[in-house]
């Protein structure tokens, strides 16, 4: 988000705690909400509008799910 310094990491992980809070609330009425939030913040939300979904990207789609794991742990 504009305004944080990427080398703070207390401002690095408040932009990117509120990016992702943004993500959610775009996604909020999809069945799919956290699965495309987290795609959004990797991909960005351009690209999972276009595919309505997950991009076919390699990275996008290992990154969800090591993340979707993560979060399923918890």
């Amino acid at each position: 988000l504009r305004g944080a310094d990427p080398t703070d990491p207390r401002q690095n992980v408040d932009a990117g705690a509120r990016y992702l809070t943004e993500l959610l609330r775009k996604y909020f009425n999809d069945p799919y909400q956290v699965r495309k939030a987290v795609a959004a913040y990797n991909a960005g939300p351009a690209a999972v509008d276009r595919y309505n979904g997950i991009p076919p990207y390699p990275e996008t789609v290992a990154y969800v799910e090591r993340v979707i794991r993560q979060w399923q742990k918890k």
